[in-house]
């Protein structure tokens, strides 16, 4: 027992280490999309979780299950938009994946957010994306 406590406190040191060496690089990583490749890890960190709430406010008394991201996400996509690189973030409603889902792509320094929210009702775009941006929304929610 007392070995499988010190492999196990090894790995975290080892998974802990490179915050540990350099305490810049852990807080920047904080709070880009590098690495994250679920929605609810992004939205953990500002300026992403300000971006997200605006984006959700005018949905999030009909959607609750929006409030924190919870849900069923799906590993992010990365699409081309205007020859920039973006991850496009996917999440669905506990037992209603086939018709309650949203994509998001955030803007480059995470202030604002883009997304297109299919529901029973229809679907509908959130935070006044561009054409492109637009396209590609819709394109992740039928994926």
């Amino acid at each position: 027992m007392r070995a499988v406590l010190t492999g196990l406190a090894v790995l975290v040191l080892l998974g802990a280490a490179p915050m540990l060496a350099s305490p810049a690089r852990a807080a920047t990583s904080a709070v880009t999309t590098q690495g994250k490749f679920a929605l609810y890890e992004v939205i953990g960190h500002d300026p992403y979780r300000g971006a997200w709430k605006k984006l959700t406010a005018p949905v999030i008394k009909s959607e609750r299950w929006l409030k924190g991201g919870h849900g069923i996400w799906s590993p992010a996509q990365i699409v081309q938009v205007d020859a920039q690189r973006f991850k496009v973030f996917l999440l669905c409603k506990v037992n209603e994946c086939a018709s309650t889902r949203i994509s998001v792509i955030f803007a480059p320094d995470g202030t604002r957010a883009y997304g297109a929210l299919r529901t029973s009702a229809g679907t509908q775009v959130l935070g006044s994306p561009n054409v492109v941006m637009h396209k590609a929304l819709l394109k992740a929610l039928q994926e």
